[in-house]
Protein backbone atom coordinates (compact mmCIF):
# COMPACT_ATOMS: atom_id res chain seq x y z
CA UNK A 1 0.00 0.00 0.00
CA UNK A 2 0.89 3.45 -0.55
CA UNK A 3 2.23 5.91 1.96
CA UNK A 4 1.49 9.07 0.72
CA UNK A 5 -1.68 9.50 -2.33
CA UNK A 6 -2.44 12.21 -4.27
CA UNK A 7 -5.75 11.13 -6.09
CA UNK A 8 -7.32 13.32 -8.92
CA UNK A 9 -5.83 16.21 -7.43
CA UNK A 10 -7.13 19.88 -8.82
CA UNK A 11 -6.22 22.91 -7.75
CA UNK A 12 -8.09 26.44 -8.95
CA UNK A 13 -7.75 30.21 -8.03
CA UNK A 14 -10.69 31.54 -9.68
CA UNK A 15 -10.94 30.44 -13.25
CA UNK A 16 -7.14 29.75 -13.19
CA UNK A 17 -6.33 25.88 -13.09
CA UNK A 18 -3.03 25.89 -11.74
CA UNK A 19 -3.08 21.80 -10.91
CA UNK A 20 -5.37 19.56 -13.47
CA UNK A 21 -5.88 15.70 -12.78
CA UNK A 22 -2.97 15.23 -10.11
CA UNK A 23 -2.28 11.40 -9.05
CA UNK A 24 0.88 10.38 -7.84
CA UNK A 25 1.19 7.62 -5.15
CA UNK A 26 4.58 6.92 -3.51
CA UNK A 27 5.96 4.56 -1.11
CA UNK A 28 7.04 4.60 2.76
CA UNK A 29 10.86 5.74 2.81
CA UNK A 30 10.22 6.59 -0.71
CA UNK A 31 12.33 9.93 -2.27
CA UNK A 32 9.63 11.62 -4.51
CA UNK A 33 11.08 14.79 -6.37
CA UNK A 34 8.77 17.51 -8.25
CA UNK A 35 10.61 18.40 -11.28
CA UNK A 36 9.46 20.99 -13.80
CA UNK A 37 9.94 24.62 -15.47
CA UNK A 38 8.90 27.63 -13.50
CA UNK A 39 5.68 28.17 -12.87
CA UNK A 40 4.53 24.73 -13.94
CA UNK A 41 2.97 23.99 -10.35
CA UNK A 42 5.25 21.71 -8.25
CA UNK A 43 5.72 24.01 -5.26
CA UNK A 44 1.68 24.80 -5.53
CA UNK A 45 1.44 20.78 -5.22
CA UNK A 46 3.85 20.55 -1.97
CA UNK A 47 1.91 23.35 -0.79
CA UNK A 48 -1.53 21.26 -0.73
CA UNK A 49 0.71 18.60 0.69
CA UNK A 50 1.31 20.84 3.64
CA UNK A 51 -2.01 21.56 3.97
CA UNK A 52 -0.81 25.42 3.28
CA UNK A 53 -3.23 25.50 -0.08
CA UNK A 54 -6.30 23.87 0.05
CA UNK A 55 -7.45 21.88 -3.09
CA UNK A 56 -10.18 21.96 -5.27
CA UNK A 57 -11.07 18.42 -5.79
CA UNK A 58 -9.07 15.18 -5.16
CA UNK A 59 -7.86 13.67 -2.38
CA UNK A 60 -4.60 13.67 -0.08
CA UNK A 61 -3.69 10.55 2.50
CA UNK A 62 -0.98 10.03 4.23
CA UNK A 63 -0.45 6.55 5.85
CA UNK A 64 -3.88 5.93 4.99
CA UNK A 65 -5.24 8.62 6.36
CA UNK A 66 -7.63 11.34 4.64
CA UNK A 67 -5.91 14.95 5.67
CA UNK A 68 -7.90 17.34 2.69
CA UNK A 69 -9.37 18.57 5.54
CA UNK A 70 -6.52 18.38 8.35
CA UNK A 71 -4.45 21.42 9.44
CA UNK A 72 -0.69 21.68 8.68
CA UNK A 73 -0.08 20.84 12.50
CA UNK A 74 -2.14 17.85 12.42
CA UNK A 75 -0.44 16.51 9.39
CA UNK A 76 2.97 15.00 11.04
CA UNK A 77 4.67 16.93 8.05
CA UNK A 78 7.93 19.17 8.29
CA UNK A 79 9.04 21.44 5.84
CA UNK A 80 12.48 23.17 4.78
CA UNK A 81 11.67 26.51 2.66
CA UNK A 82 13.98 27.87 -0.04
CA UNK A 83 14.77 30.48 2.39
CA UNK A 84 16.10 29.17 5.75
CA UNK A 85 13.78 31.28 8.16
CA UNK A 86 16.28 31.25 10.72
CA UNK A 87 15.46 33.55 14.11
CA UNK A 88 18.48 36.27 13.85
CA UNK A 89 18.56 36.56 17.14
CA UNK A 90 18.59 32.70 18.26
CA UNK A 91 21.45 30.22 18.57
CA UNK A 92 21.91 27.60 16.29
CA UNK A 93 20.67 24.84 19.42
CA UNK A 94 17.33 27.47 20.01
CA UNK A 95 16.46 27.83 16.66
CA UNK A 96 15.97 24.39 16.36
CA UNK A 97 14.62 23.91 19.37
CA UNK A 98 12.38 26.30 19.11
CA UNK A 99 9.21 24.05 17.60
CA UNK A 100 9.60 21.96 20.50
CA UNK A 101 9.44 24.62 23.00
CA UNK A 102 6.80 25.86 21.49
CA UNK A 103 4.77 22.56 21.45
CA UNK A 104 6.17 22.34 24.92
CA UNK A 105 8.22 19.58 24.66
CA UNK A 106 10.59 19.40 28.24
CA UNK A 107 13.65 20.53 28.40
CA UNK A 108 15.93 17.42 28.65
CA UNK A 109 13.65 15.93 25.71
CA UNK A 110 14.87 19.06 23.44
CA UNK A 111 18.48 19.32 24.36
CA UNK A 112 18.54 14.99 23.85
CA UNK A 113 17.03 15.81 20.36
CA UNK A 114 19.32 18.85 19.50
CA UNK A 115 22.31 17.03 20.32
CA UNK A 116 21.26 13.99 18.14
CA UNK A 117 20.26 16.03 15.05
CA UNK A 118 23.04 18.22 15.05
CA UNK A 119 25.81 15.34 14.93
CA UNK A 120 24.34 14.00 12.53
CA UNK A 121 24.58 16.63 10.24
CA UNK A 122 27.74 17.73 11.92
CA UNK A 123 26.76 21.03 13.26
CA UNK A 124 27.25 20.45 16.81
CA UNK A 125 30.04 22.54 17.05
CA UNK A 126 27.99 25.60 15.84
CA UNK A 127 25.31 25.36 18.54
CA UNK A 128 26.20 27.97 20.59
CA UNK A 129 26.56 30.25 16.96
CA UNK A 130 23.66 32.75 15.87
CA UNK A 131 22.76 32.43 12.01
CA UNK A 132 24.39 35.68 10.50
CA UNK A 133 27.61 33.71 11.94
CA UNK A 134 26.93 30.98 9.41
CA UNK A 135 27.80 30.06 6.01
CA UNK A 136 24.72 29.08 3.64
CA UNK A 137 25.53 25.91 3.87
CA UNK A 138 26.04 25.67 7.32
CA UNK A 139 22.45 27.71 7.54
CA UNK A 140 20.27 25.08 5.44
CA UNK A 141 21.69 22.66 7.84
CA UNK A 142 20.03 24.54 10.51
CA UNK A 143 17.16 24.56 8.35
CA UNK A 144 16.94 20.86 8.19
CA UNK A 145 18.36 20.00 11.58
CA UNK A 146 14.98 22.05 13.04
CA UNK A 147 12.91 19.74 10.43
CA UNK A 148 14.20 16.80 11.73
CA UNK A 149 13.99 17.12 15.41
CA UNK A 150 10.09 17.12 14.82
CA UNK A 151 10.63 13.10 13.69
CA UNK A 152 7.47 13.37 10.80
CA UNK A 153 5.61 10.81 8.99
CA UNK A 154 7.14 13.12 5.95
CA UNK A 155 9.63 15.58 5.15
CA UNK A 156 8.57 18.38 2.62
CA UNK A 157 11.47 20.38 0.86
CA UNK A 158 10.72 23.74 -1.62
CA UNK A 159 13.96 24.07 -3.61
CA UNK A 160 16.43 24.32 -0.73
CA UNK A 161 19.29 24.35 -2.72
CA UNK A 162 18.72 26.98 -4.82
CA UNK A 163 20.08 29.91 -2.87
CA UNK A 164 23.66 28.31 -2.66
CA UNK A 165 26.37 28.18 -4.95
CA UNK A 166 27.56 25.33 -7.40
CA UNK A 167 30.01 23.78 -5.40
CA UNK A 168 28.15 23.88 -2.00
CA UNK A 169 25.25 23.17 -4.05
CA UNK A 170 26.69 19.32 -5.24
CA UNK A 171 27.81 19.17 -1.07
CA UNK A 172 24.40 20.04 0.18
CA UNK A 173 22.54 17.26 -2.51
CA UNK A 174 25.22 14.55 -1.04
CA UNK A 175 24.35 15.82 2.11
CA UNK A 176 20.57 15.34 1.55
CA UNK A 177 20.88 11.60 0.24
CA UNK A 178 23.03 10.47 2.83
CA UNK A 179 20.36 11.88 5.48
CA UNK A 180 17.38 10.24 3.85
CA UNK A 181 19.96 6.91 3.71
CA UNK A 182 20.20 7.14 7.56
CA UNK A 183 16.75 8.27 8.50
CA UNK A 184 14.64 6.30 5.48
CA UNK A 185 11.84 9.38 6.21
CA UNK A 186 9.41 9.73 3.28
CA UNK A 187 10.49 13.01 1.46
CA UNK A 188 8.98 15.31 -1.24
CA UNK A 189 11.26 17.50 -2.90
CA UNK A 190 10.55 20.01 -5.33
CA UNK A 191 13.12 21.59 -7.60
CA UNK A 192 13.72 22.95 -11.33
CA UNK A 193 16.87 21.82 -11.42
CA UNK A 194 16.59 18.04 -12.85
CA UNK A 195 20.59 16.63 -11.74
CA UNK A 196 18.94 17.15 -8.12
CA UNK A 197 15.79 15.02 -9.74
CA UNK A 198 18.07 12.36 -11.35
CA UNK A 199 20.44 12.26 -8.46
CA UNK A 200 18.17 12.19 -4.99
CA UNK A 201 14.89 10.64 -5.99
CA UNK A 202 13.94 6.75 -6.29
CA UNK A 203 10.91 8.47 -7.90
CA UNK A 204 10.42 11.47 -10.11
CA UNK A 205 7.41 13.11 -11.36
CA UNK A 206 7.04 15.53 -14.45
CA UNK A 207 4.75 18.53 -14.38
CA UNK A 208 4.26 21.01 -17.39
CA UNK A 209 1.63 23.70 -16.73
CA UNK A 210 -0.06 22.13 -14.11
CA UNK A 211 -0.14 18.23 -16.02
CA UNK A 212 1.95 15.62 -14.76
CA UNK A 213 3.78 14.22 -18.07
CA UNK A 214 5.40 10.93 -16.13
CA UNK A 215 6.16 9.19 -13.02
CA UNK A 216 8.65 7.10 -12.67
CA UNK A 217 11.93 6.13 -11.30
CA UNK A 218 14.96 8.42 -12.59
CA UNK A 219 15.75 5.46 -15.08
CA UNK A 220 12.58 5.15 -16.60
CA UNK A 221 12.27 8.88 -16.82
CA UNK A 222 15.70 8.75 -18.00
CA UNK A 223 15.70 6.12 -20.81
CA UNK A 224 11.75 5.62 -21.77
CA UNK A 225 10.60 9.53 -21.80
CA UNK A 226 6.98 9.35 -22.60
CA UNK A 227 7.03 12.58 -24.50
CA UNK A 228 9.34 14.85 -26.42
CA UNK A 229 8.88 17.29 -23.09
CA UNK A 230 10.39 15.03 -20.88
CA UNK A 231 12.83 13.64 -23.16
CA UNK A 232 14.10 17.33 -23.70
CA UNK A 233 13.76 18.56 -20.22
CA UNK A 234 15.42 15.67 -18.58
CA UNK A 235 19.66 15.17 -19.15
CA UNK A 236 22.19 17.57 -19.60
CA UNK A 237 23.02 17.76 -22.19
CA UNK A 238 19.62 17.54 -23.61
CA UNK A 239 18.38 14.33 -25.63
CA UNK A 240 19.10 14.79 -29.57
CA UNK A 241 15.56 15.17 -31.15
CA UNK A 242 16.46 15.01 -34.87
CA UNK A 243 13.28 15.14 -37.52
CA UNK A 244 13.60 11.28 -39.71
CA UNK A 245 11.32 9.59 -42.16
CA UNK A 246 11.04 5.93 -41.89
CA UNK A 247 11.44 3.63 -44.54
CA UNK A 248 10.29 0.20 -44.31
CA UNK A 249 12.39 -2.45 -46.03
CA UNK A 250 12.00 -5.92 -46.57
CA UNK A 251 14.14 -7.01 -43.75
CA UNK A 252 14.52 -4.18 -41.67
CA UNK A 253 13.26 0.05 -41.60
CA UNK A 254 15.45 2.60 -42.56
CA UNK A 255 15.88 5.38 -40.56
CA UNK A 256 16.12 8.98 -43.03
CA UNK A 257 18.36 12.18 -41.63
CA UNK A 258 18.71 14.95 -43.80
CA UNK A 259 22.42 16.45 -43.70
CA UNK A 260 23.33 20.09 -44.90
CA UNK A 261 24.54 20.41 -48.11
CA UNK A 262 24.58 16.34 -48.30
CA UNK A 263 22.83 13.26 -49.20
CA UNK A 264 20.39 11.89 -46.40
CA UNK A 265 21.95 9.42 -43.93
CA UNK A 266 19.94 6.51 -44.33
CA UNK A 267 20.71 4.11 -40.77
CA UNK A 268 18.89 0.42 -39.99
CA UNK A 269 16.87 0.53 -37.43
CA UNK A 270 18.20 -2.41 -35.68
CA UNK A 271 16.05 -3.85 -32.98
CA UNK A 272 13.30 -1.25 -34.13
CA UNK A 273 11.50 -3.89 -36.34
CA UNK A 274 8.73 -2.48 -34.83
CA UNK A 275 9.03 0.72 -37.27
CA UNK A 276 7.74 -1.24 -40.04
CA UNK A 277 4.26 -0.30 -39.13
CA UNK A 278 4.95 3.10 -39.74
CA UNK A 279 6.47 2.95 -43.18
CA UNK A 280 6.79 6.70 -44.92
CA UNK A 281 5.80 8.31 -41.51
CA UNK A 282 7.75 11.58 -40.70
CA UNK A 283 9.17 10.78 -36.58
CA UNK A 284 11.46 12.48 -33.88
CA UNK A 285 14.28 10.12 -33.46
CA UNK A 286 15.57 11.08 -29.68
CA UNK A 287 18.84 9.52 -28.76
CA UNK A 288 20.67 10.52 -25.89
CA UNK A 289 24.37 12.43 -26.42
CA UNK A 290 26.44 8.97 -24.56
CA UNK A 291 24.03 6.97 -26.68
CA UNK A 292 26.02 8.69 -30.17
CA UNK A 293 29.74 8.37 -29.97
CA UNK A 294 32.89 7.46 -32.10
CA UNK A 295 32.99 4.14 -33.24
CA UNK A 296 35.72 2.78 -30.79
CA UNK A 297 34.32 4.26 -27.76
CA UNK A 298 30.26 2.57 -28.44
CA UNK A 299 29.05 0.23 -25.78
CA UNK A 300 30.61 -3.55 -26.15
CA UNK A 301 27.44 -4.50 -24.56
CA UNK A 302 24.85 -3.06 -26.81
CA UNK A 303 22.90 -5.05 -29.48
CA UNK A 304 22.68 -2.88 -32.03
CA UNK A 305 24.90 -0.17 -32.83
CA UNK A 306 24.96 1.51 -36.22
CA UNK A 307 27.51 3.84 -38.04
CA UNK A 308 26.71 6.30 -40.32
CA UNK A 309 29.45 9.56 -41.58
CA UNK A 310 29.00 12.92 -39.98
CA UNK A 311 30.77 16.25 -40.56
CA UNK A 312 32.03 17.44 -37.15
CA UNK A 313 31.19 21.53 -36.57
CA UNK A 314 32.24 21.85 -33.63
CA UNK A 315 34.29 20.16 -30.90
CA UNK A 316 34.32 20.96 -26.98
CA UNK A 317 36.84 19.14 -24.80
CA UNK A 318 35.24 18.32 -20.93
CA UNK A 319 37.95 16.84 -19.09
CA UNK A 320 36.56 13.09 -18.98
CA UNK A 321 34.60 14.05 -22.24
CA UNK A 322 34.75 15.33 -25.41
CA UNK A 323 31.21 16.22 -27.03
CA UNK A 324 30.80 16.74 -30.68
CA UNK A 325 28.43 18.61 -32.51
CA UNK A 326 27.46 17.55 -35.90
CA UNK A 327 23.39 18.54 -37.92
CA UNK A 328 21.14 16.34 -39.22
CA UNK A 329 17.87 17.06 -39.88
CA UNK A 330 18.78 20.64 -39.93
CA UNK A 331 19.38 20.76 -36.03
CA UNK A 332 22.20 20.32 -33.96
CA UNK A 333 23.13 17.23 -32.55
CA UNK A 334 25.59 16.40 -29.66
CA UNK A 335 27.05 13.34 -29.34
CA UNK A 336 29.56 11.86 -25.95
CA UNK A 337 32.71 10.74 -27.49
CA UNK A 338 35.99 9.75 -25.13
CA UNK A 339 38.43 12.46 -23.58
CA UNK A 340 40.75 11.52 -25.96
CA UNK A 341 38.90 11.02 -29.35
CA UNK A 342 40.88 12.73 -32.03
CA UNK A 343 38.02 14.65 -33.34
CA UNK A 344 38.81 17.67 -35.09
CA UNK A 345 36.35 20.44 -37.05
CA UNK A 346 35.71 19.84 -40.37
CA UNK A 347 35.75 16.14 -40.10
CA UNK A 348 33.91 13.73 -41.74
CA UNK A 349 33.82 10.44 -39.11
CA UNK A 350 31.84 7.41 -38.57
CA UNK A 351 29.76 8.14 -35.67
CA UNK A 352 27.91 4.95 -33.35
CA UNK A 353 24.52 5.09 -32.86
CA UNK A 354 23.72 2.79 -30.08
CA UNK A 355 19.91 1.93 -31.22
CA UNK A 356 19.26 -0.18 -28.08
CA UNK A 357 18.85 3.26 -26.61
CA UNK A 358 17.01 4.97 -29.21
CA UNK A 359 13.27 6.57 -28.78
CA UNK A 360 10.68 7.60 -31.57
CA UNK A 361 7.74 10.84 -31.07
CA UNK A 362 5.24 11.75 -33.11
CA UNK A 363 6.00 15.17 -34.02
CA UNK A 364 2.44 16.06 -33.80
CA UNK A 365 0.91 14.75 -30.67
CA UNK A 366 4.81 14.61 -29.51
CA UNK A 367 4.05 11.48 -27.68
CA UNK A 368 6.29 8.47 -27.57
CA UNK A 369 5.50 5.78 -30.22
CA UNK A 370 6.13 2.00 -29.52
Amino acid sequence: MSFLEINRLHKRYGAVEVLKDINISLEEGGFLVLVGPSGCGKSTLLSTIAGLETITEGEIRIAGRRVNELHPSKRDIAMVFQSYALYPTMTVAQNIAFGMESRGVPKPEREEAVARVSEMLQINHLLGRKPSQLSGGQRQRVAMGRALVRDPQVFLFDEPLSNLDAKLRVDMRTEIKRLHQRVGTTIVYVTHDQIEAMTLATRIAVLRDGVLQQVGTPAEIYNDPVNVFVADFMGSPAMNLVPARINGGADMPMITLGRDAEDALSLPASGCEWLKAHDGREVLFGIRPEALTDAEGADRTADHVVEGECTVDVVEPAGSDTFVVTRLGGREVIARMRSDAVVSVGQRMPFAFNMDKAVFFDPQSEQRLS
